[in-house]
């Protein structure tokens, strides 16, 4: 059978001691308060340093660590100023990062940007969009980027019922455009629309539109194309299914929107199946629309029971992530999550009538789809795991996904407490896996955040750690 590749480049992992099962390292830095940090940002390798950004409440800092994961140098940015900013997003460059802020004085609020040298020195800054005054309806401000990091879309969603959009080129201190888009119907956090962004700043957005049980003969599609500043909206209409949940991304090799998720044939409680859409970039209409129910031997696998017809379906599912094949296809990658709040007289959370409200996190099982170009699924996988947390906010469960141009590994902890062990799955773009013992943390003080781990190259990924108010950082190689 002819063998897959995938659009990612190859990528691997690294530590300080070895692991006798597999042939990997881990290098562990020196820990760090982080008692009185707002919060922190992964910037990732430039030259011969890997780069940390805090914010710490009254001042911003640059921290940079050797090959060794030894300190080599701190330094505070004098130029940005801590009163009234908003730190949006930290994104690293081939030779420089970037800081975009919004500034709010007196009800008045501006976005900039300033750009740093690998030693963290500014270099250049700019306005991107002046907001005005907005003493009532301050601007919330989110971010999307695309695969190459080179250009931003900054998005302002503080009215539910319209999305402001500035696309910012990063290389070229530029603006691209700047758009107010208007939805049909208001979204809510539970149900967003999806967007993504290609490296030459065209913009895609695919909003729901009567996705419910009532309407579904109306249900359909929206997407919303934006190319050098001018719009165009596809309809596909989906009258058959209700979608349960779904993602979407920008194959910059072959030009084309992908879309994929999992579908419902009566409620959106339980997954019946998983569809596919395909559409090149300018395109009127789609290429490819297919959907295919799940059979029940995989349901039984994924359930680890057998299916009754009164229980058929997968309930509690999320799509996490879209791979690409260069062939057109995909990969769909889907988490088992959901959230459970109860009573109780002891843990955190808010008082409701002298009992506090204590909120459990379970993250399960995964399952694996490869899609072939014309939508059809080629071969399904479940990966099998157990994840369990309280009033975390699920900060250590989950998975981080790393991406070689020949496999795909999936790292997590096995489970959620101060010592564990640490496992990964690792899965051929046929569908076949293996799963190994990654590493432990017994005795090293390391509780690993992995969802929020970077991928630094080919052979590097870097993980923080969070125990006990310190902070490590993990790089990880193979």
């Amino acid at each position: 059978m002819k063998k897959l590749l995938l659009l990612f480049p190859v990528f691997c992992l690294c530590g300080t001691f070895q692991s006798a099962l597999i042939a990997q390292s881990m290098l562990v830095s020196d820990a760090i308060s982080i008692r009185n940090d707002y919060g922190y940002e992964l910037i990732g390798r430039l030259r011969d340093r890997i780069l940390v950004f805090r914010d710490k409440y009254h001042d911003f800092e640059v921290q940079a660590y050797d090959n060794q994961m030894k300190l080599a140098w701190s330094r505070n940015l004098e130029d940005l100023d801590s009163r009234g900013i908003q730190v949006v997003a930290v994104m690293a460059g081939k030779n420089d990062f970037s800081i975009v802020h919004k500034i709010r004085r007196r009800g008045f609020a501006v976005l900039r940007i300033h750009k740093y040298d690998p030693g963290a020195n500014l270099i250049d800054s700019m306005i991107i969009k002046d907001y005005g005054e907005r003493m009532f309806n301050p601007p919330v401000l989110g971010y999307i980027q695309s695969d190459d990091r080179n250009c931003i879309v900054v998005l302002n969603t503080s009215d539910r019922s319209q999305i402001e959009a500035t696309c910012f080129q990063l290389d070229k201190m530029q603006v691209l455009w700047d758009k107010t888009f208007q939805l049909k119907q208001e979204y809510d956090e539970f149900s967003p629309p999806a967007m993504v962004l290609s490296n030459k700043g065209d913009f895609f957005l695919v909003a729901e539109e009567n996705n419910r049980n009532r309407r579904m003969e109306e249900h359909k599609i929206n997407i919303l194309q934006v190319q050098n500043g001018a719009e165009r909206v596809t309809q596909v209409p989906l009258p058959n299914f209700l979608t349960v949940s779904a993602s979407c991304a920008y194959d910059n090799v072959n030009k084309q929107l992908v879309v994929a998720g999992l579908y419902s044939e009566k409620s959106k409680d339980r997954a019946n199946g998983a569809f596919y859409i395909r559409m090149t970039s300018g395109a009127t209409i789609p290429q490819v629309v297919h959907n295919e129910p799940f059979d029940d031997k995989f349901i039984s696998i994924l359930r680890q029971k057998e299916v009754g017809d009164d229980t058929k379906g997968i309930d509690e599912s999320e799509v996490k992530q879209l791979v690409l094949r260069q062939d057109g296809g995909a990969v769909m990658v889907v988490e088992r999550n959901h959230q459970l709040q109860r009573g109780a007289s002891a843990g955190r959370g808010f008082w409701r009538d002298g009992m506090r409200l204590v909120i459990d996190y379970y993250y399960d099982d995964l399952f694996v789809l490869g899609f072939q170009p014309d939508g059809k699924p080629q071969w399904k996988t479940v990966l099998h795991k157990k994840q369990y947390s309280q009033d975390d906010e699920g900060t250590f469960s989950s998975f981080f996904l790393f991406l070689n141009s020949d496999k795909l590994r999936f790292l997590f902890n096995d489970e959620i407490k101060y010592e564990n062990t640490c496992s990964e799955y690792v899965i051929t773009p046929l569908g076949d896996f293996d799963r190994n013992s990654l590493l432990t943390t017994v005795n090293q003080n390391l509780r690993l955040r992995f969802r929020d781990a970077l991928q630094l190259n080919a052979g590097e990924c870097l993980i923080p750690s969070e125990f006990r108010n310190k902070l490590r950082l993990v790089l990880l190689k193979w």
